[in-house]
């Protein structure tokens, strides 16, 4: 166990996050209990998801708790590290006695956890946040129908009652969770520390060719096994066919070689590896037409984190999930939804919009805007200040 805090301050809001991938939200929520005079303490664990190795830069203001180390996403091992470290979660809010607990889930193993802490220590509010919902989201065909199934999900469903407060990171999880259990969730939209300057979202000229035109996609985030891959590829050889595709790939993860050995032989592909800096990022995101957002049909995911930076950037999307994107997408007009049965057809639409520099123009604007009104931080502080405020009244 590790913290950079010193402990002999008296911690009021402890904030559990058992993944690096959610950690830019335990970072703002952290920044909103400070600015209203709150000691915060965020624990997360000492081995990193996204990298799958030791954490070895530790930073201010967390406290990292240890995790059995594991490869892969889909293992015991990683079962059983989430299980110990929800455990010694409980048992290192024990010794802070905090005021307020917010844990962030998955995993689903924490909300047992805090739930039976809760009932030792009546006293202390407890919020649960949820930002993925496991195993709803399992790539698996028919794994929902399975006892293991059944169980995994009751793990945090039978636990969420004993919450003051419920947040959803989306509005599709609200509505399955009212589906589910009945339970009234807040929804509160992903967002994190970003590039605060103005972004100029002005379609570059060489995207404006109506002579042999090249149109630029762009994949961003982790390459894994909850990516429509088989899709990808339908749709980009079919394309394809019709005008050539540069494919910039901002990425890491078990399948990035594979997709991009599957998408070679028709897709120029620009590999960048994984990019951190915000205006480097934005570089390459201004050279490019539509942000790809292609998941499995079977996942249960309404805002996937890539498209908030494709959102945030001025970059149209490229969308196959359903839910909140899929939404303001067919109202908002910042992107394209597809269509697995009508393939044809939206590569008509695609080579239209390329066609037309005004549309895509308009397509970029309405993309900032919607990111600035919903998923920026200004608009997560705002949301979050009018529950706070109604709490402490």
């Amino acid at each position: 166990m590790q913290a950079t805090k010193n402990m002999n301050q008296k911690i009021h809001t402890v904030i559990i996050c058992i993944s690096d991938t959610y950690l830019a939200r335990g970072h703002i929520l952290a920044d909103f209990y400070e600015q209203h005079h709150e000691s915060t303490l965020i624990l997360t664990p000492d081995f990193s998801h996204s990298h799958k190795k030791i954490i070895d830069q530790k930073e201010e203001g967390v406290m990292y708790l240890h995790h059995r180390q594991y490869s892969k996403n889909l293992s015991w091992q990683r079962i059983y590290g989430h299980i110990e470290f929800a455990k010694l979660a409980r048992q290192t809010v024990e010794q802070i006695q905090p005021k307020r607990i917010h844990c962030l889930l998955p995993a689903n193993s924490l909300a047992k956890q805090m739930d039976r802490y809760k009932k030792e220590h009546p006293e202390v509010e407890l919020i649960f946040d949820i930002n993925d919902l496991w195993p709803e989201s399992l790539p698996i065909p028919g794994f929902e129908y399975t006892p293991f199934s059944w169980v995994w999900k009751n793990l945090r469903n039978h636990h969420l009652a004993r919450a003051e407060h419920v947040f959803v990171e989306c509005q599709l999880f609200h509505d399955v969770l009212q589906k589910q259990i009945g339970l009234d969730s807040q929804v509160l939209y992903w967002s994190r520390k970003g590039n605060d300057e103005d972004i100029d979202v002005s379609l570059r000229s060489d995207l404006k060719k109506q002579e042999n035109p090249i149109l630029s996609l762009c994949y961003l985030g982790s390459a894994n096994n909850i990516i429509d891959l088989a899709y990808m590829k339908e749709f980009l050889e079919k394309l394809a066919q019709k005008i050539k595709i540069d494919l910039h790939v901002i990425a890491n993860g078990a399948k990035k070689q594979e997709m991009m050995d599957t998408l070679k032989p028709f897709v120029h592909v620009i590999d960048h590896g994984l990019v951190y800096d915000a205006k480097q990022k934005q570089e390459i995101f201004s050279q490019c037409h539509f942000g790809l957002n292609m998941m499995k049909s079977s996942v249960c995911i309404g805002l996937s984190m890539k498209s908030i930076d494709y959102l945030e950037a001025g970059l149209p999307i490229l969308n196959t999930l359903q839910g909140d994107l899929h939404t303001w997408i067919d109202q908002q007009n910042c992107g394209l939804n597809l269509d697995r049965q009508h393939i044809d057809a939206d590569i008509i639409k695609v080579l239209d919009l390329v066609r037309d520099p005004h549309l895509q123009q308009t397509m970029r604007e309405n993309a900032r805007k919607l990111f600035k009104e919903e998923l920026s931080l200004q608009a997560f502080y705002s949301h979050l200040e009018t529950i706070y405020s109604s709490r402490q009244k």
